[in-house]
């Protein structure tokens, strides 16, 4: 599995969280580790600088975590710790870190066929409301749909 570094204040946290992960396999380290978790969004977003970052969140700090995710940090994972979701988000953090050191390379044609995908999905495959959101004419789109 993956090095985790563990930015936790919280004595008891810290014991658990690691108790959790190195029993689903993750190796803690104090250095060098693929993803960190930090119980400060600001320190998520320090380590996010060099890395996959994880923040710990309660309930009441959802906003806190959703403004340090618009500034790079991964993800975070909720207080309470539920059974498995450290586990998961941090293969998640590590598998994305791995994503984003070899970008696919896809044609243009095939980026264009996966947006007009996602745009027809997000209108519920009404067409003329996805040829205005595309920029396009209604004829472009039927002929951009009808390539194979």
């Amino acid at each position: 599995m993956g090095r985790v570094r563990l930015d936790i204040g919280d004595p008891a946290l810290r014991i658990t969280l690691q108790t959790i992960l190195t029993s689903a396999g993750h190796e803690v380290a104090e250095t060098e580790a693929g993803v960190v978790i930090a119980s400060r969004p600001e320190d998520a977003i320090e380590a996010a600088r060099q890395g996959p970052a994880l923040v710990l969140a309660a309930a009441g700090d959802i906003p806190e975590a959703v403004r340090a995710m618009r500034q790079g940090v991964y993800g975070y994972i909720f207080l309470p710790l539920q059974p498995g979701e450290a586990d998961i988000m941090v293969q998640r953090a590590a598998a994305g870190r791995a994503a984003n050191h070899e970008p696919e390379l896809l044609p243009l044609s095939e980026v264009e066929r996966r947006h007009i995908a996602m745009v027809l999905r997000q209108c519920r495959h009404n067409r003329s409301e996805a040829a205005r959101i595309l920029g396009i004419g209604r004829n472009t789109l039927w002929r951009k749909l009808r390539k194979p």
